[in-house]
């Protein structure tokens, strides 16, 4: 399997739409947010729906979440290298069940026992909050067996090369919350808001059908519950749970901690402030990974592995790249990027505060975010599930220890940090293992390239700091201050030899040469 030029730049061209469908998703939630703000900002309903919100997902998260793509795919493409079609699509039938019967079965039992489930997310809110919270998420419980479809119709299509539909799916549910917010809110309120938000997680499943009949797949009640290669990616789960844990975790950590702050109004601040941090890092390393693994598994069935690494190390440095200045840009700029944002009708001076606080430290989280998502898409692909579960595992150990400690201290913030603090740790074991085990992520040069950018994002933040000062706080002011930090941080890039933003220049004065 040879990564020759037309297939690097098939894989460029499946990149730059899979950026601008993501990219426009991202808006798209970023939209949904500020509606909600605008109409609930961190009032009792806000607190109510939020907590909620969080409870399918969380428990998803935990029970079967990144379990469901990532012990697929590698199986899957193993089915599909070594037998054949006819048995790949039979062991993605068997898959479907099994995810259709934990998913079921969670629902159930999430529906049955919403009280207690409340009590043990957010024991501090009071009780006709919480009352509320528990009648709101026995709506929006069923959603999980939508996400399990949907998570499972994206492995397949992944695994079969069609990249651009799964990434379509977000901009699909978006947009539906969206469409609610601006035609039926003031009519239904926040309980219509708990059935859009079901329905929105019932499209992604439904529209990726077609195309997943198209590929093949076809529905069958009846499996082999026994099938070797159900068994395998069965073994693979519990390992590849419990390393997709550090984000749940931190989830409901966090949670509990944010319900004695501010009467239990930290907790939609730290959710806006989450989503914020996710809709930001996710636009790039969602396209990277959800590119990558499919082609990581196939490397680890057939056997390459020299393209694999030098398309890891490419992958990481153009990451980094984008998020490094991205994230000190947020450190500095929190405040006015959440007022432009969120501030309007309900959302006062005191939520933006609130919620800045908490997206600034959530951001330093970020570099290491992008990196870690590269790392154990790499475990999974080879099926080495062992590694990532135990630095998942100390990591949340330290998460607690942390917020324990700074959330006393700091308030949201300790919160916020503590988060960033076990992700850096989660990414650092992870590649240490990586280097034990003999792959070079990162050559001297990558790495002096990587240093080269922290120390012109370094520039550019002082830059931008003092800026802020001096133009305007409106929306043409944060522009202009964006604009002119990140043309600082490229030309910086480029004088102290940076090989990507160098390479980049030569490009695009041979297109111009050529026009």
């Amino acid at each position: 399997m040879e990564l020759n030029e037309k297939k690097g730049e098939r894989m460029i061209r499946t990149a730059v739409l899979m950026v601008i469908i993501t990219l426009s998703a991202k808006i798209l939630g970023m939209l949904r947010d500020v509606l909600l703000a605008a109409s609930y900002g961190t009032s009792p309903e806000a607190v109510a729906y939020d907590t909620a919100s969080r409870l399918p997902i969380i428990i998803f998260d935990f029970i079967i979440g990144g379990v469901v793509t990532a012990s697929f795919i590698p199986v899957f493409n193993e089915v599909l290298v070594k037998k054949g079609k006819k048995d790949a699509f039979d062991f993605a039938n068997g898959y479907v069940n099994v995810i259709l019967i934990i998913t079921a079965t969670l629902t159930a039992l999430g529906i049955i026992f919403a009280g207690p489930l409340v009590g043990l997310l957010a024991p501090d809110i009071d009780v006709d909050t919480a009352s509320l919270a528990v009648s709101l998420s026995r709506v929006m419980f069923p959603m999980m067996i939508f996400t399990g479809l949907a998570f499972s119709f994206v492995g397949i299509l992944q695994s079969s090369g069609s990249f651009l539909l799964p990434a379509i799916i977000s901009l699909v549910s978006n947009l539906i919350m969206v469409a609610y917010f601006i035609f039926f809110n003031d009519k239904f309120g926040i309980w219509g808001l708990s059935v859009a938000m079901l329905c929105g997680w019932g499209a992604q499943a439904i529209i990726q059908l077609p195309s997943v009949i198209k590929k093949g797949y076809r529905y069958s009640p009846k499996f082999d519950i026994r099938s070797e290669y159900i068994r395998k990616s069965m073994k693979m789960a519990l390992p590849i749970l419990v390393s997709s844990w550090v984000q749940p975790f931190c989830n409901l950590i966090n949670t509990r901690f944010a319900s004695s702050i501010e009467n239990g109004s930290a907790i939609p601040a730290m959710g806006y402030a989450n989503r914020l941090y996710l809709i930001i890092v996710g636009v790039f390393t969602f396209v990277a990974t959800n590119l990558l693994f499919p082609y990581f598994s196939k490397a680890k069935a057939s056997g390459n592995r020299e393209d694999e690494e030098k398309l890891t190390r490419v992958s990481i440095r153009s990451l980094e790249l984008i998020i490094l200045p991205i994230t000190l840009g947020i450190f500095v700029l929190a405040e006015p990027i959440v007022a432009l944002i969120y501030q309007r009708n309900e959302f006062g001076v005191e939520d933006v505060r609130m919620t800045a606080e908490a997206l600034r430290f959530f951001s330093l989280g970020m570099p290491f975010y992008a990196l870690n998502e590269i790392c154990t898409k790499k475990f999974f692909a080879e099926q080495k599930t062992l590694p990532p579960m135990i630095t998942a595992l100390i990591s949340i150990a330290f998460n607690f220890a942390f917020v324990t400690v700074l959330s006393d201290k700091m308030g949201i913030a300790g919160i916020a940090i503590s988060s960033a603090i076990a992700v850096a740790i989660n990414t650092l074991l992870n590649f240490a293992l990586r280097y034990r085990g003999g792959e070079r992520m990162l050559a001297l040069r990558d790495m002096l390239d990587l240093i080269i950018m922290l120390v012109s994002a370094l520039v550019m933040s002082a830059s931008v700091y003092a800026l802020g000062f001096m133009l305007p706080s409106t929306f043409i002011g944060l522009a202009l201050n964006v604009l002119i930090g990140a043309l600082i941080y490229f030309v910086l890039c480029f004088a102290l030899g940076e090989r990507m933003t160098r390479d980049m220049l030569i490009k695009i004065l041979r297109i111009k040469r050529g026009a």
